[in-house]
């Protein structure tokens, strides 16, 4: 009996070893030193200049004169390609001297017509709406278009922007010495 009882606890003693090797943990542990996350950039300039906004000059018109055609070279000189371009318009009145009525801005761009805008070779006067129904497409009108989700420009790569405007020939003499600073705002997006 002493050796079956001796059998016995040899044989749970073995079962509870192999019991605890089964429950044994593996690890592995490595190192990998030197990586690097590399981000890319997306940098557009405006004519080979920092800057994102271009200024049309349009001084000393007189009814029926026509300003450009004026080009905007778009550069994005970074690493990455830029999927969509957005343009924005804006301007401010700049009245010169002397100024006897003293029209407003949006005076001032409701007459000065929209005769050319091109973006990488495609006009983009369709895209423009008569907000102001005055039966042409003028700088009002591109204030307050939507000209978003252009094709973007590859890294590296170019387009060019053209515009040129011409002042309404029915323009009157109230409009003497009035006049606006138009700005141009490109956004390249990722």
């Amino acid at each position: 009996m002493k050796k079956i009882v001796g059998l016995s606890l040899a044989l749970i003693i073995v079962i509870g070893m192999a019991g605890v090797e089964t429950f044994a943990y593996f690890t592995d542990i490595e190192t990998s030193s030197g990586n690097q996350q590399l981000m890319g950039t997306l940098d557009l300039s405006t004519n080979d200049a920092d800057g994102v906004s271009q200024t049309l000059y349009t001084t000393n018109m007189s009814p029926g004169a026509t300003i450009g055609s004026s080009n905007v070279t778009l550069k994005n000189t970074g690493t990455t390609n830029g999927a969509t371009l957005d343009i924005v318009f804006s301007y401010a009145e700049s009245d010169g001297s002397p100024n006897s009525v003293g029209k407003t801005a949006d005076e001032v761009a409701a007459l000065i017509e929209v005769i050319t805008l091109n973006y990488g070779g495609s006009s983009l006067l369709s895209s423009i709406s008569d907000n102001n129904t005055n039966g042409y497409k003028d700088v009002y009108d591109l204030k307050h278009s939507n000209l978003t989700g252009l094709s973007g420009i590859a890294a590296l790569a170019t387009k060019d922007f053209v515009i040129s405007v011409r002042l309404r020939s029915e323009t009157g003499n109230d409009f003497q010495s009035d006049g606006i600073n138009i700005t141009m705002t490109f956004t390249l997006k990722q």
